[in-house]
C-alpha cells in the first residue's frame, strides 16, 4: 500500500504538468483542461517549488521542456495512464459484475419470475442472476448480494426489511371446488375444508426440528377444529408443486401472500376464507453487510420493496 505518501502526491498539477508538455504552450494546455492560462502557470509554478528544479525554459513564443522536465514528463504521462486504465477497468467491472439474487424455489417462480421483464427494463446494464435454495443463510455465507428470505427477519450478519408478513388462506381451483357443490365466493367453514383432500407441504429435516411455515396443523389448530385424520393427502417437498396440484383440481393447499395473489387475480386459483392465519414471521429483502457491495445492489433492494409491488 502506498499510503499516505499518496495524499501528498500533487497529482492536480502533475495533469497539468503533463498537458502543458504535450501541448508545448501553457495556454493550449488551459484551454484543453478548461482552465485560465494563469491557473496552470500557477500550478506548474507550484510544481517547481514542490520538487525543487526548473520543469520548462520560458520563452517568447511557448515553453520547452528542461531536461528534468523530459524525464518527468515520460514517467507522468505513464503514471497517468496507468490510472486512467485502472480507473477504466474498475467501472467495466462494477458494471459488468452480475448481481446475484438468492430466494426459494416458490418465491422465485411465483414472485420474481413474473417481475424479471420489469426490472431489465429499469436497469438493462445490471445482469441478475438468481439463486434458488430452500435452506437459509448462515453467517459467513456470502454466495449473494441480495437475497429474499423467509423468516424473522434474525440473519446474523446481514441486515433485512420486511417485504410482506406472513398471511396464509385455503386455496384451490375453481373447477375443484364446483365438483363438491361450494359456491365460489362464499367463505368456506374449517369443519367443510377439513373434509376435502389436503396438499401438504413438508419440509426436509428432523421431525422435532422447528417448523419454518405454517402446516395443516397448525392452520386447523388456529381455527379450533381438530385435524382430519390421515388418509388420501398427497405431500410435496416442493411448493411450486403444491401450487401446481392446487390448479389441476388434486385437492387444497395452503396459500402464501404473495405468492398465490397473481394466480387468484388470474383466477386460477381460489382463497376459501375471508381471513387469513398470520403470523410475525414473513419475506424480507437480506443483504450482506459487506465492504464491497454490488454497485446496484441497493437500488435493486428499493425497487423490489416499493416499484414491484
Amino acid at each position: 500500500m502506498i499510503g499516505p505518501r499518496f495524499a501528498r502526491l500533487p497529482l492536480r498539477s502533475l495533469a497539468v504538468f503533463e498537458a502543458a508538455a504535450r501541448r508545448g504552450k501553457f495556454a493550449a494546455a488551459a484551454q484543453e483542461l478548461a482552465m485560465t492560462q494563469a491557473a496552470v502557470s500557477q500550478h506548474i509554478t507550484q510544481l517547481e517549488a514542490e520538487l525543487g528544479i526548473a520543469l520548462f525554459h520560458r520563452q517568447h513564443r511557448g515553453v520547452a521542456l528542461t531536461g528534468a522536465g523530459e524525464r518527468l514528463a515520460r514517467d507522468v504521462e505513464q503514471g497517468l495512464l496507468m490510472l486512467a486504465d485502472a480507473v477504466a477497468g474498475a467501472r467495466a467491472s462494477g458494471a459488468s459484475r452480475p448481481l446475484h439474487i438468492r430466494t426459494d424455489f416458490g418465491f422465485a417462480a411465483c414472485w420474481l419470475m413474473p417481475r424479471m421483464g420489469a426490472l431489465g427494463q429499469l436497469m438493462p446494464q445490471v445482469e441478475v442472476r438468481l439463486i434458488t435454495a430452500q435452506n437459509g443463510i448462515a453467517p459467513g455465507e456470502e454466495d449473494c448480494d441480495l437475497a429474499i428470505l423467509f423468516g424473522d427477519g434474525q440473519w446474523p450478519g446481514y441486515t433485512s426489511r420486511l417485504m410482506f408478513g406472513e398471511a396464509v388462506w385455503p386455496v384451490c381451483s375453481p373447477a375443484y371446488l364446483a365438483a363438491r357443490g361450494f359456491a365460489a365466493g362464499v367463505g368456506l367453514q374449517a369443519q367443510d375444508i377439513a373434509g376435502l383432500r389436503l396438499l401438504h407441504l413438508r419440509a426436509p429435516g428432523h421431525a422435532l426440528a422447528p417448523r419454518r411455515w405454517f402446516e395443516w396443523d397448525d392452520w386447523f389448530g388456529a381455527m379450533a377444529v381438530a385435524p382430519p385424520a390421515s388418509g388420501h393427502e398427497l405431500e410435496f417437498n416442493n411448493y411450486q408443486l403444491v401450487l401446481q396440484a392446487a390448479m389441476l383440481g388434486q385437492g387444497v393447499g395452503l396459500g402464501w401472500a404473495p405468492l398465490i395473489d397473481d394466480l387468484v387475480a388470474g383466477g386460477a386459483l381460489i382463497r376459501l376464507t375471508q381471513t387469513p392465519l398470520s403470523s410475525p414471521r414473513g419475506y424480507h429483502i437480506v443483504e450482506p453487510q459487506r465492504t464491497n457491495p454490488h454497485p446496484a445492489s441497493s437500488r435493486v433492494a428499493d425497487w423490489l420493496l416499493h416499484g414491484a409491488i
